[in-house]
């Protein structure tokens, strides 16, 4: 497996993008029959890092989100090594995107399973033009009552998770411990009356949270 992994960075950067597709499905299927949880997401991260070049950035934020969903599922971090890379591609994606397209791509993929993600290629974040249209109007005519009732750090916490940071990069930007990061969540969620990132994440944009 960490060969593997070795040739895709390989071939990424030499730019054999067909070479390198191949090597991430073959990974992701010998990952899959390992239940390599943290293979499977440094595929998928790869495979992101690959296609944002390619400017797909949507596409890559949904399987940026797919991967840091199954991080998150066996609570192990990105290594050190590959996280310069990693933020640089991220930034690159939100440049082209925006925030807003960002995050809804990100929060799309957190819902998807990796065969998901990777089938999601060319999908729109909005099903067509008028549903971007009401998107924004909803969001404009949104009870700003439900934001008033979380607190400063609260909102800090809401506009980070948003953007797609996971707990352990929340704590780092807030220099809170990822415990307390949990802690604001859940009252978040409690507040909002939702369950999930996904749901806080629809509800930022919605508040233009950012």
């Amino acid at each position: 497996m960490r060969t593997i992994l070795l040739l895709t960075r390989v071939v990424t950067v030499q730019e054999d993008h067909v070479a390198a597709r191949a090597l991430y499905e073959e990974g992701l299927v010998i990952a899959k029959e390992l239940d390599d949880t943290r293979a499977m997401a440094s595929c998928l991260e790869g495979w992101a890092g690959m296609v944002v070049r390619q400017g797909e950035a949507g596409w890559a934020a949904q399987l940026w989100g797919a991967a840091e969903a199954l991080r998150e599922s066996v609570a192990v971090p990105m290594p050190q090594v590959e996280r310069a890379n990693y933020e640089y591609a991220i930034a690159t994606a939100r440049t082209h995107l925006g925030e807003q397209a960002f995050a809804t791509a990100w929060a799309q993929g957190r819902m998807m399973t990796p065969e998901q993600a990777i089938a999601a290629r060319g999908q729109k974040l909005f099903s067509d033009q008028s549903d971007a249209q009401a998107q924004a109007t909803k969001s404009k005519r949104a009870s700003s009552s439900s934001r008033n009732e979380l607190s400063e750090r609260e909102v800090e916490v809401l506009r980070l998770v948003a953007r797609g940071l996971s707990d352990a990069q929340v704590a780092e930007a807030l220099v809170i411990s990822p415990r307390t990061v949990n802690a604001h969540l859940r009252s978040i969620y409690s507040k909002l009356n939702i369950t999930s990132r996904h749901a806080a994440t629809l509800f930022a944009i919605k508040q233009q949270l950012i």
